[in-house]
């Protein structure tokens, strides 16, 4: 069975500026994404996994991020590690985009 992962792509609001991808942060959280943005994923036409993407604007991904830092926060995996500073340098990533893309693709995990 084929599990879900998330990638993001950042786009800067400055043209000079590179692009980011990266991995969805561990305080995300993936299916809440899907209810809360769902209505908006497009599928990419892989005819192999069930792959989609979907457009956020700066605003609402601050937004969702801050929700998922207070959920998360209550969170064992929270303390496995000092996440201050990635969730600084995320936020500040989220904070000079234009436009953030999420995608949402099947990868298998080896576990069948």
């Amino acid at each position: 069975m084929p599990a879900r992962a998330a990638r993001l792509y950042l786009f800067p609001a400055e043209s000079d500026q590179p692009s980011q991808v990266m991995d969805c942060p561990a305080w995300w959280h993936h299916g809440g994404l899907f209810e809360k943005y769902g209505e908006r994923a497009l599928g990419l036409g892989n005819p192999i996994y069930v792959d989609y993407a979907f457009l956020l604007t700066p605003f609402e991904a601050l937004e969702w991020d801050k929700q998922c830092r207070e959920a998360f926060s209550g969170d064992v995996r929270s303390h496995l590690r000092n996440r201050d500073a990635e969730m600084l340098q995320f936020e500040a990533a989220l904070k000079s985009s234009k436009w953030v893309i999420v995608e949402s693709y099947e990868w298998e995990s080896g576990l069948d």
